[in-house]
């Protein structure tokens, strides 16, 4: 019995021994199992990275990108990791430690020398539809132009692209604060590279993608471009944007990466003491096309100088010896009166001795006696694209001899051309630290478009309101004030954000300007202008006590028939397309969009008709429907030369322009004002025969009106009142102040 009980104890001590093998063996089997799949889970992980690296060293981006599991997201670092491992900085040696994560994740670290030391990032991947893919690329920067403003504690502090960052360094960086370098950060590893610092003698043109020294000739700008503001005083510096730098600026710094500029430090408060003017070749073409010449005779009654200042040469010619200038492919054909022909590869600069003028004898200006107007200061002449761009360079004051002139008579007296100098220096000094015609080489141009210049010779009393009024600008805060003028108000002036587009983001209406708002310009009187039956009323009387009143344009009025009118807007409707895509819209769908103008838009047409109006009363958006189509036309200016009072059919006579003093004109070049309505008659089929437009004032009626200065001073007021009443807040300094 005790036997038999020792037995079977036996016998369950070997069936026990052999579950515990069994189990340690599937235990072991389950071992070798899984650390066989980590193996090759790893090596699979291991060789999509090292190809992934492989095609990174490779600067493959196509193929990289195809190891990229969210490109979009990832694409900006897949980019700065191709240009690390393209230069010498950083050198890729292997990938290594590869490992899952996860049942769908892994990692492998990137092994890569930098300055003699190793280094490692990790790579984060992720198994899609069986394969490994890259989740996550390690942190890394690639910092072109940025400036070190201190070391301080183990940390480099930047500045860059507006930021100041802040990069832990094992040493003490060799780099001068206030230097620009290029960084570049990969995991720990931080390569500190000075960029070639250039000075550039004086800024001419530039681009977003390029600009001209006047030595030095053109550079390309790589993008996005770092600027840096230095204040004179403090050395302390901030960031800027590409709209800081002033065609003009003279010893700005330039910092230069394989050639290219990637930042540039200005460090002077620049005080500019001439203005650049870009010539058009007709003051009564505006579209893009009159900025470029495709031939250009010139002259002077003194002798005068041709300069290649990149090229080092310099020619005198005789009082009276004509050039001629033409463009020749990329180069400039000059050929002197009874002289071979000379070749420029750069600009060329003309000046006059002993402060004479440089004559343009194939320019039309109006007011100039013989038709051949002459500049004063520099003429420089550049090829673009094959033509010419003309820039003439006057002293800032001096340029406002004909500025004044050309925009207001000289009958007018002394206060109101005070005022219109003061206004003529405030726009064109704004203008300057604009950025509007920097492609150009220029500040503005000689056109109603920024303000008329030499259209009249210099006169007794301009020359005298210039002078006693010198170095005075408007400011509103910091910046000078947009001073805005035009002709004739209509009895009220409009609000500046009613009448232009948002320079920046291009929407209409744009921002208010505080300074420039729709005021009545009838004492004591207020009207709701916006409203059409007012608007008529308004209109419809000429004997409101405004300040305006004695101007011929205070009240006019056109009739023109459907015909007329058509053939009008037939004509006009699709340059203004050309010049103004986002402002000519068609109806396509039951919507408006900005499509191509077609030929013969209108058809027969049906209805014209005021959708918004301003404040002041001017028109904002038109709707012009014909038998062909509909379309809407956008500020007042577009407008204007939609409606141009002016024949364009054949073998029939002038449209006439009835003004309110019993003076015609014939053909007006564009319609006076948006300041109007439109008074349509229809037969009894209901279709119109015959358009009376009735209007008030001339010009886009913003700001000052030069008819209104003239009537507040025959009331009394100074310059100094004038100005503060058509831009009320803004306050007068002096530039040139100590």
């Amino acid at each position: 019995m005790q036997r038999s009980k020792q037995h079977r104890k036996g016998r369950r001590r070997r069936q026990g021994g052999g579950k515990t093998f069994i189990i340690l063996a599937l235990v072991v089997i389950l071992g070798i199992s899984l650390w066989s799949s980590f193996c090759r889970v790893s090596a699979e992980i291991e060789a999509a990275a090292e190809k992934f690296m492989e095609c990174v060293v490779a600067s493959d981006t196509a193929a990289a990108s195809a190891f990229i599991f969210d490109e979009e997201e990832q694409v900006s670092k897949l980019d700065l990791l191709i240009v690390l491992f393209q230069g010498d900085d950083f050198t890729y040696s292997s990938t290594g430690c590869s490992r899952p994560t996860g049942l769908f994740s892994g990692t492998s670290l990137i092994h890569f020398y930098s300055d003699g030391s190793l280094y490692t990032v990790p790579l984060q991947l992720v198994r899609r539809e069986g394969s490994w893919m890259i989740k996550a690329l390690p942190d890394a920067r690639n910092m072109d132009g940025a400036l070190v403003e201190k070391f301080e504690s183990g940390s480099l502090h930047l500045l860059w692209q507006g930021e100041r960052i802040k990069i832990p360094v094992p040493d003490r960086s060799t780099i001068e604060p206030g230097k620009v370098a290029r960084v570049q950060t990969l995991g720990s590893a931080v390569i500190i590279r000075p960029l070639e610092e250039r000075s550039l003698s004086r800024l001419l043109r530039y681009s977003d993608c390029e600009c001209e020294g006047e030595l030095e000739g053109n550079l390309v700008m790589e993008k996005p471009l770092s600027v840096y503001l230095i204040e004179s005083r403090t050395a302390q510096a901030r960031s800027g944007s590409l709209a800081d730098l002033v065609v003009g600026m003279t010893d700005l710094l330039l910092y230069l990466a394989e050639g290219k500029v990637v930042a540039v430090k200005i460090e002077q408060d620049f005080l500019p003491q001439t203005v650049r003017v870009l010539l058009r070749q007709n003051l009564s073409q505006l579209s893009s096309e009159s900025l470029f010449h495709e031939r250009l005779c010139l002259n002077s009654t003194r002798g005068y100088n041709l300069e290649d200042k990149q090229g080092g040469a310099l020619f005198t010619f005789e009082p009276g010896q004509t050039l001629v200038v033409e463009p020749a492919g990329d180069s400039i054909k000059v050929t002197p009166e009874g002289l071979e022909s000379i070749i420029f590869t750069t600009r060329i600069f003309l000046s006059a001795h002993q402060n004479g003028m440089i004559m343009i004898e194939n320019l039309t200006r109006d007011g100039w006696p013989g038709g051949i107007p002459a500049y004063r200061g520099t003429l420089e002449i550049s090829n673009q694209e094959g033509r010419l761009i003309a820039v003439n360079e006057p002293d800032l004051e001096k340029y406002l001899y004909t500025v004044v002139p050309s925009e207001m008579s000289d009958q007018f007296g002394l206060e109101p051309l005070k005022t219109q100098a003061v206004a003529a220096r405030s726009y064109a000094y704004r203008s300057i630290f604009s950025s509007g015609y920097s492609c150009y080489g220029a500040h503005l141009d000689d056109s109603v478009v920024s303000q008329v210049y030499n259209n009249i010779p210099e006169q007794p009393g301009a020359v005298e309101a210039v002078e006693s009024t010198a170095g005075m600008v408007l400011f509103y805060g910091d910046q000078a004030a947009d001073t805005r003028f035009f002709s004739t108000s209509c009895g009220f002036t409009a609000n500046y954000h009613e009448v232009w587009s948002d320079p920046e983001t291009g929407s209409f209406p744009a921002e208010p300007v505080p300074y420039l708002k729709a005021v009545s310009q009838v004492l004591g009187e207020s009207f709701e202008l916006e409203r059409e039956e007012e608007l008529a009323r308004f209109l419809q009387h000429g004997d409101w006590p405004a300040y305006d009143r004695d101007s011929p344009y205070f009240r006019w009025q056109v009739k023109m028939s459907e015909e007329q009118l058509t053939a009008v807007i037939n004509h006009n409707l699709p340059q203004r397309y050309q010049e103004q895509p986002d402002f000519i819209l068609t109806q396509e769908g039951g919507q408006f969009c900005s499509i191509e103008i077609p030929r013969n838009p209108v058809g027969r047409l049906r209805e014209i008709r005021v959708l918004q109006r301003g404040e002041g009363g001017n028109i904002m958006i038109l709707e012009v429907e014909g038998t062909n189509g509909t379309y809407r036309i956008m500020k007042e200016y577009n407008i204007r030369h939609v409606l141009r009072p002016a024949n364009y059919l054949p073998a029939s006579s002038p449209v006439i322009l009835y003004c309110h003093d019993g003076s015609r004109a014939l053909n007006y070049p564009i319609l006076p004002s948006a300041f109007a309505y439109f008074d349509v008659e229809r037969n009894a089929s209901g279709e119109i025969t015959q358009v009376v437009i009735f209007g008030g004032g001339n010009g886009h009626g913003v700001g000052m009106s030069q008819y209104g200065a003239r009537g507040l001073a025959e009331q009394g007021h100074d310059f100094k009142e004038i100005l503060n009443h058509y831009y009320p807040g803004a306050e007068l300094r002096c530039i040139y102040a100590p």
